[in-house]
């Protein structure tokens, strides 16, 4: 499975993206456990909220941190997530 350019992503229902005090990073938590996430993929899923496409997410990002040149890897990032079931995309 791809992402699809011109639809919207969200965390995946049977996911939750938390910050972890005890272990001072962001997790996405489902029922059999939790995914400790790495800065980069939390600030990707942190702008996954089901209004954004992945161009706009690349555009937030890239405004945030200021730099260009983050979509190949914020691409392989979300087809990642997509393949492991931790995003959708809207139909």
């Amino acid at each position: 499975m791809s992402i699809q350019t011109d639809s919207a992503i969200q965390i995946s229902p049977a996911y939750r993206l938390q910050w972890e005090e005890a272990q001072n990073m962001f997790v996405l938590l489902y029922p059999e456990g939790l995914i400790e996430l790495n800065q980069s993929s939390a600030e990707i899923l942190q702008v996954c909220d089901g209004n954004n496409s992945p161009a706009d997410i690349v555009t937030v990002l890239e405004k945030k941190f200021d730099t260009s040149g983050l979509e190949n890897d914020i691409t392989n990032f979300l087809n990642t997530a997509l393949d492991n079931g931790w995003i959708k995309q809207s139909t």
